[in-house]
């Protein structure tokens, strides 16, 4: 088994299903926030999704994030009782770092490459002025210059390796929706 966890075999068998009826395969997937009523606070839910057109809905499945801001932003603008919470551009950055190392993590484990670890951060620089009203909403595409992922893979590593991490970036859905940006950078480095 290259990648412990995985069984490449059930990846060949699902995409044989996959190439018979594709339409059976795709992903509805959906997330709500929902302000509490004060603040910069809201209520992060996910839980059901969709598989080929079925709703998927468990009650184990009902997942929910605090999202705001960081106390010291909500203190400068006013905020009363500003509080420390996950921040909704660090969280869109958590999936995109998070999806980009499944997809490469699954694409190593179907083409049998054996990482060690794989790690993969994701940044951006963010000028407030628009979302607070100090500046027009135009003015992201001055502000906003890129959002940086570097991915770093440790383990013996080959060229055709490479190849097949790299790959493995590009088959994230949340990389390929932040690709669509022109923002996107990524960069692989690879270490023993």
């Amino acid at each position: 088994m290259p990648v412990e966890g995985i069984d490449a075999r059930q990846i060949e068998a699902f995409n044989k299903e996959y190439a018979a009826s594709p339409a059976n395969f795709t992903l509805g997937l959906e997330s709500r926030a929902i302000w509490e009523g004060r603040g910069l606070g809201n209520l992060g839910k996910v839980g059901r999704w969709s598989l080929g057109g079925q709703t998927m809905e468990k009650p184990t499945r009902d997942f929910s994030v605090q999202l705001g801001s960081w106390k010291e932003v909500g203190d400068a603008l006013g905020v009363e009782g500003a509080d420390d919470r996950l921040e909704p551009v660090e969280a869109a950055l958590l999936g995109l770092s998070s999806c980009v190392t499944e997809a490469i993590v699954l694409n190593c484990a179907r083409k049998r490459v054996s990482p060690e670890q794989v790690e993969v951060k994701a940044r951006v620089q963010l000028d407030p002025g628009p979302i607070t009203g100090a500046k027009d909403p135009s003015d992201w595409d001055k502000t906003v210059k890129s959002v940086d992922v570097d991915v770093t893979v440790r383990g013996d590593i080959s060229e055709k390796d490479r190849a097949v991490i790299e790959e493995g970036a590009r088959r994230s859905p949340v990389h390929y929706m932040f690709g669509r940006t022109g923002l996107l950078k990524t960069k692989f480095q690879y270490k023993k």
